[in-house]
């Protein structure tokens, strides 16, 4: 493990430098996540019995190779294609107007209606008073924990993408304030936690997850513009670290929020759990079965939430199956059912897989960041770029990038859009 986390650690070294010490970039976000978990499993190994598989090895760091290569090679095409002499002069920061700020009040409004309209759909759904424990009960249906079914109506999902959308749309703004103007703004900060809190009222906190990391990004690309990009990294390292611990006990609070029993848990063995057993586990799953493994439809572990809408828009039957995910006992130790992005990869495409989904992976990152940078102010790029970034940071989790890069993203770019439309056009008075 030693060893795995050390070629981590300078891989990441490597992807700093060569992106020009950027702390947002596709590959500092991929290897950097992954370096965490090595690090964390590595703390665990004794805990876990964790003996490290050697294709497991070469599985995580000849991947995190492949995906700064092929961002390194993708930024190079991109700026022969896209060289323009405006990024090298000094562009000063085009700030949002202070009177889009008050148009969030109309949007705040809008959210805390869908809120109620959310929270009542749930209760009469599942004919559960109690939300706490009506939402712990779609989350368990949903993931097969326990039998039944729910059907919630076809405008659930799409008022809580709204939600979410705004709310990201308005932390932008938000950060904004806090890091140019030095101005709190109380709207903006209740649409962010809206936007932030909603994505939980299905029982997971995945989503709010994604929504925080996006956040990050966004301030980040506000703070770094302002300076041109010239500005040292250190303070900002020094944030996130301080964010980072603040989330950790934030995220095992959060357990009980959605109705987790948390009773018999402590912290560390949590949060070993979620940022580092997923190594554990895709080395389990390296040595005890073969590969790839015929399922009922292709890529079925990789794109199930691709797969429906294929199935809508080519009219195929698509079989009913659950996703193959068995939670794990390492050492007596429950380590969960998650396995870095590559368990879904190797369990639909073996190795091959490996090789060409990272190139997916690495050069869409990487040309919606560069997209991003060198785009001025407030776009739609950046949120974009934000949420991917966000899905990228997340590899070493899940399979997060293709779980989440279906029909509702479009539908969450299409709510940017006509958001932005609306919010932001300067009428008579402005």
């Amino acid at each position: 493990m030693i060893f795995l986390t050390l070629s981590l650690v300078l891989l990441t070294l490597v992807a700093y430098y060569i992106n020009n010490r950027s702390l947002v970039s596709p590959s500092i976000l991929f290897c950097g996540g992954m370096t965490i978990a090595s690090f964390i499993a590595w703390i665990n190994q004794k805990t876990w019995n964790l003996e490290l598989d050697i294709r497991t090895l070469l599985v995580i760091t000849l991947g995190a190779v492949e995906f700064i290569l092929v961002g390194y090679i993708t930024n190079f095409i991109f700026n022969i294609i896209y060289s323009r002499t405006r990024t090298q002069k000094m562009v000063p920061y085009n700030g949002i107007p202070e009177y889009i700020n008050k148009r969030f009040r109309s949007v705040l409004l809008i959210q805390l209606i869908i809120l109620c309209v959310a929270i009542f759909t749930i209760r009469q759904t599942t004919g559960i008073s109690n939300l706490m424990s009506a939402i712990n009960y779609i989350n368990y249906i949903q993931n097969g924990f326990i039998k039944g079914q729910i059907n919630l109506p076809s405008y659930f999902g799409i008022i809580l993408l709204f939600n979410n959308a705004a709310g990201m749309m308005a932390g932008y703004v938000f950060l904004e304030n806090i890091i140019v103007k030095r101005k709190f703004d109380f709207i903006l900060f209740s649409n962010l936690l809206l936007g932030l809190a909603t994505p939980l009222l299905t029982g997971a906190r995945g989503d709010s997850i994604v929504f925080l990391i996006a956040l990050t990004i966004l301030g980040y690309f506000i703070v770094k513009e302002q300076n041109n990009w010239n500005s040292a990294n250190t303070k900002y390292v020094v944030v996130g670290i301080i964010g980072a611990i603040l989330f950790v006990f934030i995220f095992e609070w959060s357990a009980s929020l959605v109705g987790r029993n948390m009773e018999n848990s402590n912290l560390g063995e949590y949060i070993s759990t979620y940022m580092g057993a997923e190594i554990a586990n895709l080395n389990e799953f390296i040595k005890n079965r073969s590969f790839p493994i015929k399922g009922e439809i292709f890529g079925q572990q990789t794109f199930v939430t691709i797969l429906p809408t294929l199935s809508r828009v080519f009219q195929f039957t698509l079989p009913d199956y659950k996703l193959d995910i068995p939670f794990q006992i390492l050492n007596g130790h429950n380590t969960g059912n998650v396995a870095t992005m590559y368990y879904s990869w190797l369990y639909d495409f073996g190795y091959m897989g490996i090789g060409i989904l990272t190139i997916v992976v690495s050069s869409i990152g990487e040309v919606c960041y560069k997209f991003a940078k060198q785009s001025n102010g407030f776009r739609i790029i950046k949120l974009i770029y934000s949420y991917i970034g966000a899905l990228i940071a997340l590899s070493f989790f899940s399979n997060r990038f293709f779980e989440n890069l279906n029909v509702n993203f479009l539908y969450m770019i299409i709510l940017w859009i006509v958001l932005k439309y609306i919010l932001f056009r300067r009428g008579k008075n402005a």
